[in-house]
């Protein structure tokens, strides 16, 4: 249900912003705001900012929850469960990154293109981190499982919280290459 409402809203977003985009010299008027390069760059940073840290607090609210429980059991472990539940945080600050990067490649006088473009740079952090951070998030809370039923499991644990980081890592990296070859 929730995958399909942020599908449909993004779609609407992106319907949206289509058609309210300022063609080059075409003057608008009136109104507050206006869609012009800087305002698309801004939305474009705060689609990687938001998007990567509802990730990442979904998927920290999934880990800390099954790590509060595991707790009760096993309140010795309470050190194994904090690299576990910190994990899915990562998505978080990647998409802040990505926003920081696409802050700065705002020039003055810039295009509606480099607007675009840096628009569209946030997309591909933004997603992944909400879509990786959540399941990480289920991992993770798995390897909590796992750590209080048996302690030395702990490596193994977070070797496959990592897993899901490295899809986390590519939107990253994907953000970065759009973001740093605008014209």
């Amino acid at each position: 249900m929730r995958k399909g409402a942020l599908i449909i809203g993004l779609g609407i977003l992106f319907a949206v912003s289509a058609t309210m985009a300022q063609v080059e010299g075409v003057e608008q008027t009136g109104g507050w705001f206006r869609w012009d390069p800087v305002a698309l760059a801004f939305f474009g940073a705060g689609i990687a900012a938001v998007l990567a840290g509802i990730g990442s607090s979904i998927g920290i609210g999934i880990v800390g929850g099954m790590a509060n429980g595991a707790l009760q059991e096993r309140p010795e472990l309470f050190g194994r469960f904090i690299p576990l539940a910190a994990m899915p945080g990562t998505q978080g600050i990647y998409g802040i990154v990505i926003a920081v990067v696409i802050l700065g490649r705002i020039t003055p006088g810039m295009s509606i293109e480099a607007g675009w473009q840096l628009f569209f740079a946030g997309i591909p952090i933004g997603l992944a981190g909400l879509v990786s951070g959540i399941w990480q998030g289920k991992v993770c809370a798995g390897g909590v499982g796992l750590v209080t039923k048996d302690p030395a499991q702990f490596g193994k644990a977070i070797v496959l919280g990592v897993l899901v980081e490295f899809y986390a890592l590519l939107g990253l990296l994907a953000s970065i290459l759009m973001a740093t070859r605008v014209s």
